[in-house]
């Protein structure tokens, strides 16, 4: 297993926008004030959940349903999607293309800057292999000696945590809005509860 570090785009809206399961910046920064984290659209739906519940519907079927059918199963998804970047090999060209995960987290956050939205700065521990039915453990979905489906969303440098991301994991939140800039954030929020990966990593001091 390893730390990975991510972005994760939310779209917002403004007041006269369509108020459809988009956030304001309250909202945004309430995310890790509240210490609630970022519940997946299923714990959403569902109002509570079990640990039963959860076993169900980690299935490798669900996976890719939450990849290649969203927009018919994500409302009822328990995963949820963050980015890490990607590189694209170009054989014909013999070039390596890189796509930045904020990038891709902005495109989300903003619906390719249409609405302002916020992007979220986390780590979580993601598998070398699958292991999906294990919650704790996101899965690298972007990785093609892992996942060799082809997926015309693998540029998206995807990386798929389950059921809910921890507010203490996320260190700080981004509210963007194209009318005030595309190259800065409109205003930052840091999570005053923020832990560090360092007491999971595998290194130790010497005492």
């Amino acid at each position: 297993m390893y730390i990975q570090w991510f972005a994760k785009g939310i779209a917002g809206r403004r007041d006269h926008g369509p108020p459809s399961r988009r956030l304001t910046k309250a909202d945004a920064w309430d995310i890790v004030d509240s210490r609630t984290g970022i519940l997946s659209n299923w714990w959403h739906s569902q109002g509570g959940i079990s640990p039963s519940s959860v076993a169900q519907v980690l299935t490798e079927t669900n996976l890719d349903r939450h990849l290649h059918a969203y927009a018919t199963f994500g409302t009822q998804s328990p995963f949820i999607s963050v980015a890490a970047g990607c590189v694209e090999r170009d054989a014909l060209l013999q070039q390596n293309f890189v796509y930045s995960a904020v990038d891709t987290a902005l495109d989300f956050a903003t619906d390719a800057w249409a609405y302002p939205g916020a992007v979220f700065f986390g780590w979580t521990i993601v598998g070398l292999n699958p292991a999906v039915p294990m919650r704790g453990i996101s899965e690298s979905v972007r990785e093609l000696n892992v996942y060799r489906r082809w997926s015309p969303y693998q540029l998206e440098g995807e990386i798929t945590v389950k059921v809910n991301i921890p507010a203490n994991q996320i260190e700080r939140v981004e509210w963007w809005d194209p009318i005030h800039s595309r190259s800065a954030p409109q205003d930052v929020h840091n999570n005053p509860d923020f832990e560090r990966p360092d007491p999971i990593s595998n290194i130790r001091e010497l005492f």
